[in-house]
Parts: structure tokens; C-alpha cells; sequence
């Protein structure tokens, strides 16, 4: 039934998606500290984004997430014009990701991820649905490989890769076969090592010739054609300390300073210096990067808080996908979990060099309106699972 239950919601979930939101609108104005005159105040857009947002997961904990089971395929199909409308738009930097409006855009990518975790998880959890069966393992990729080919056309390939796991952990929870998948993940960790080994030691480009980027010695491999420079140069600055420090390299290596510098206490608020004199780079510092401002002027102390409060996080996520009363919410409060965990990983490895160089934001913290609310959407159908739950 519809209605919001106090004493069957999960309080803990709920203070620390408020203290990541609290912490996010004053990092990214810390962010912007000394150049609010160029962008603006978009910490105050980002606290207007965050009470939209808290607005919407209101409603959201309101309404039985059993309604929007029904509706599954609709959201699914309203997603799909969105990813599908932006093709209409100039391209912002190379890229189609964006539908502008008055006062702000809309980036259909991020609900997309939130609505192949409610469309499996209807399309999965029907009684009549049996896993074992060809046709389930088929309709699965359907549903996931639409959105996933729109996403990589924006081109997001780094956003569209983040439907894999979520399609994964769902399928391998409902019994869909297991064998094949994990046969198939195989296959493809196995030749996303190989491509990186190749991306390590092919041959510079033409144009990176004519910039000075000169080949060392054990660069013979011929190019690979199916992936853009800019994709290989993220990949040749993770796995080649020695490439291109001074161009694609530098914010790999500007963010590790800023992580490294905090020592352990940091530098204090407002006093970060890679990010006041501009070595970490300015349009993104307060949205892919605002977890180096944060760990430079907080520490190590406050990059493991942080971190805590993510494990917390995540952990109350799958608490609901076990204590859930059916296997809708089962699966989608799963698939949620595993959307916000790939996040969280991802953004906060490429910041220490771990990983490649991505454009993941931060959950509840990075800067953006489009991610912040279909966080806030998300985590609003996880609760609306939770105070329906099974008790026991």
C-alpha cells in the first residue's frame, strides 16, 4: 500500500545518502572556490539539485515500487526516446550525451541505467518466466544491448560498460545461465587484457607524431581501428607511466598528487592547492575529480570516512535486495546496488591510478543535476523496497 511508514524505514540509508549530500554541496563549492566568477555558483545549483532530488525519492518511498513493476515497460520505452532524442542536439565536445532545456540538461544515460535494473528485474521476476530457457537469455540481452548501443553511439562508452555488470549480477542471481555467463565474462576480461596489451605497445598515431609524442622502443603493434585516440590515450596513460604527461597524462597525474598531498589529516578546507592554483583541471574538478579535492583538503582521515559511509551505503542496498518480499524488488534493489558500487569504484580508483581515466561521477557527490536526482531516484525505490519488506 502506498504511504510513507517511519518506523519501518531504513534511517541508517537515509542519514548517510543526507551526510554524502551535506559533504557534496560544499566540496564542489569548495571546487569552484576560485573561479565562481567564470562558472558560477554551482554549488548553490547543486543544492537546488539535491532538494529536487529529495523530493522526488520522497515520493518515490511513498508509492509501492510494485507500481512501478507494472509500468517497467514503459520507463523502459520512455528511456529509449530519451537516449534516442539527443541524437537531435549539436554535439558538446565530440559527444551527443545531453538534451538541453531552459536552466539546465537532461542526460538520459544515467536514467537508462535505472531503468534496465527495473525492466530486467519485472521481465525476470514474472511467474511465467523460466530462466533456464534460451528465450530468457535472449530477452535479457535485448533489453540491455538497446540502450547499451545508444549509449556507446553518444559515445559513453564508459557509462554504457556499467550496464554489464548490473545485467550480470541480475542474471546470475535469477538462475539465467550461469554457465555461459561466466563463460562469457571470461571471454571478455580476457580480451580486454588483450586489447590493453595491444593499446600498450602499438604504434603512435600520425597526429600524435606531428605533436611530438615520440614511439619508444618497444611500440611496434599496428593500430587498432575500433577505438578513438582519445579512448586509447586513457588507456595507454593507465598501463604507460612514461606517456604524454604533459597532455593526456596530466590529470592522472595531477589527481594523484592531490590525493597524495592530503597526508593524513589534509590541508584543510578551502586550502587544497592543486585545485586553488589549477593543476587539477577546472571543468572537471568538481564533478569527475571532486573526490581528489575532498581526500587533498580532508586527508586520509576523511577519505576513509567517506569510503565508510559508501560501504555503509552499499551494504544497506543489498540488506533490502535480501530482505525484500518478492523477487521485483529483489532484483532491481540489486541491480541498484551494483550500478552505485561500479560508481563508486571506478570514480575513486582512476583518481589513484588504479584504473583508467573515466567519466564516472561520485554518487551524491560529484557535480551534475541529472546524476544527483537518478541517484536520488534510485535509492528512493531501494527505501520504497525496504519499509514493504518481509519481516522476520
Amino acid at each position: 500500500m502506498n504511504g510513507i511508514q517511519p518506523k519501518r524505514l531504513d534511517w541508517t540509508m537515509l542519514a548517510t545518502m543526507l551526510t554524502l549530500v551535506v559533504m557534496s554541496v560544499a566540496f564542489v563549492f569548495s571546487a569552484r572556490f576560485k573561479s565562481a566568477e567564470m562558472y558560477g555558483d554551482e554549488w548553490s545549483k547543486q543544492l537546488i539539485f539535491a532538494l529536487l532530488g529529495i523530493c522526488i525519492y520522497a515520493t518515490l518511498v511513498w508509492f509501492d515500487y510494485k507500481i512501478v513493476a507494472t509500468l517497467s515497460w514503459w520507463i523502459y520505452a520512455g528511456a529509449i526516446v530519451l537516449l534516442l532524442l539527443v541524437f537531435l542536439f549539436e554535439a558538446n565536445n565530440g559527444a551527443q550525451r545531453w538534451i538541453p532545456l531552459p536552466g539546465f540538461t537532461i542526460q538520459p544515460s544515467e536514467l537508462a541505467k535505472i531503468a534496465v535494473s527495473i525492466t530486467l528485474g519485472a521481465y525476470l521476476s514474472s511467474p511465467d518466466r523460466e530462466p533456464d530457457e534460451w528465450k530468457t537469455f535472449w530477452g535479457c540481452v535485448g533489453i540491455v544491448g538497446l540502450p547499451f548501443l545508444l549509449i556507446a553511439a553518444e559515445p559513453d562508452l564508459s557509462t554504457s560498460l556499467t550496464l554489464a555488470p548490473i545485467t550480470l549480477a541480475i542474471m546470475l542471481y535469477a538462475g539465467v545461465k550461469r554457465k555461459l555467463l561466466l563463460i562469457g565474462m571470461a571471454i571478455v576480461l580476457l580480451a580486454g587484457i588483450t586489447a590493453c596489451l595491444w593499446i600498450k605497445y602499438e604504434k603512435p598515431s600520425e597526429e600524435q607524431l606531428q605533436q611530438g609524442i615520440v614511439a619508444a622502443e618497444d611500440q611496434f603493434l599496428p593500430r587498432m581501428p575500433i577505438m578513438e585516440d582519445y579512448q586509447k590515450d586513457r588507456i595507454r596513460v593507465f598501463v604507460r607511466d612514461d606517456h604524454d604527461v604533459a597532455g593526456a597524462g596530466w590529470n592522472k597525474l595531477q589527481s594523484q598528487i592531490a590525493v597524495g598531498s592530503g597526508g593524513l589529516n589534509g590541508k584543510g578546507y578551502l586550502k587544497g592547492t592543486q585545485n586553488i592554483l589549477g593543476f587539477l583541471p577546472s571543468a572537471v574538478a568538481q564533478s569527475d575529480f571532486i573526490f581528489c579535492v575532498f581526500a587533498e583538503e580532508t586527508g586520509f582521515i576523511g577519505g576513509a570516512f567517506i569510503l565508510t559511509l559508501y560501504a555503509m551505503l552499499l551494504g544497506r542496498c543489498m540488506r533490502v535486495s535480501l530482505r525484500s518480499r518478492d523477487e521485483f524488488g529483489r532484483l532491481m534493489a540489486l541491480g541498484i546496488g551494483v550500478m552505485l558500487f561500479c560508481h563508486v569504484f571506478v570514480n575513486i580508483a582512476m583518481t589513484i591510478g588504479v584504473l583508467p581515466i573515466t567519466g564516472l561521477p561520485l554518487p551524491l557527490m560529484s557535480y551534475g543535476g541529472s546524476y544527483m536526482v537518478s541517484t536520488m531516484i534510485a535509492l528512493g525505490l531501494v527505501q520504497s523496497v525496504y519499509q514493504r519488506r518481509r519481516i522476520r
